[in-house]
């Protein structure tokens, strides 16, 4: 008997309930994944499944080896990543979680140098703002903006972000530029639509609350980039997404000066990827290349 694949199979069917959905993941027939598990009743003298014409259901025998057996294999991927992480040029397939805008801003342009360099690896991206469970969902590595909740993920800080309260040259022709925060209220705003509370500027030892009177918002930060530079209000974005705008003049910064309370917190750009004793190659040298692409303190911060 392959105890290997015989144990892959009883996983799979324990965890699915189903000798069909087993062999469909495992990409052979319900006949041979029910022949591995009477393999292995037979040499452990012992019933895994109480069996029924819709479902499996685990005997208590079952259960204690489920336990064992998922330690087995993980132990073998754990020794098949060791061995692959010496690995001089790193392979396979990488599955990417990345936000929309920043995905298009800063990592899409370097996708075709970093293909250069490591052509063995196929890169696979889901461009999401929401936060999915990267083991569920299969993400090798994800990149996150904000405060990360308290998770067993792994995490490296790229950098700390800023926000930055913009406007279009026409805008600030036709609006008198502000001298503080407080100044704002009665202009025309583009804004996000998530509920963010309440929004206090810092300037030294005075704190002044963000104040406005309605505009715009939208869901996307592209979206409320490109409307600021429309002139249709002034916006509070991130640096990492205007500083190119600004660059060009595109955009002028309002109240340079002042910054939003604890912004390095909410606003920081991290890595994150599942908590494995060994990190894979392919990861490792993704976050390496975008490190180096974008600088150890990138040009916007």
């Amino acid at each position: 008997m392959d105890y290997f694949s015989a144990l892959t199979a009883f996983v799979e069917a324990a965890e699915g309930n189903n000798f069909s959905r087993a062999a469909e993941r495992l990409g052979i027939k319900a006949s041979t994944v029910s022949r591995y598990v009477k393999d292995l009743e037979q040499d452990l003298g012992i019933a895994l499944f109480n069996r029924s014409t819709r479902t499996l259901h685990l005997t208590e025998g079952g259960q204690t080896f489920l336990m064992h057996a998922r330690r087995v294999l993980d132990e073998l991927e754990h020794a098949k990543a060791a061995t692959s992480a010496l690995n001089e040029q790193p392979r396979g397939v990488l599955k990417l979680n990345l936000p929309p805008a920043f995905a298009r801003h800063h990592i899409l342009a370097a996708l075709k140098d970093f293909g250069a360099r490591y052509p063995q690896i196929s890169l696979e991206l889901v461009l999401d703002n929401a936060q999915v469970n990267l083991i569920h969902a299969g993400v090798d590595l994800a990149i996150r903006i904000g405060a990360l909740a308290d998770s067993t993920l792994k995490a490296r800080k790229l950098c700390d972000g800023h926000y930055r309260v913009v406007v279009s040259p026409a805008f600030a022709g036709q609006h008198g530029a502000p001298t503080t925060p407080t100044d704002l209220t009665g202009v025309p705003a583009v804004l996000g639509t998530s509920p963010a509370g309440a929004i206090s500027f810092v300037c030294g030892d005075q704190v002044a609350p963000l104040l406005h009177n309605g505009g715009i918002r939208i869901n996307d930060l592209d979206a409320q980039l490109i409307a600021a530079r429309q002139g249709l209000g002034f916006a509070l974005l991130p640096d990492w997404l205007v500083a190119q705008s600004i660059q060009a003049g595109e955009l002028l910064v309002w109240l340079p000066q002042w910054r939003i309370r604890d912004v390095e917190r909410d606003f920081a750009v991290w890595f994150v990827y599942p908590p494995k004793r060994i990190v894979s190659s392919k990861v490792r040298c993704f976050i390496d290349f975008i490190v180096e692409r974008l600088g150890q303190t990138p040009e916007w911060t």
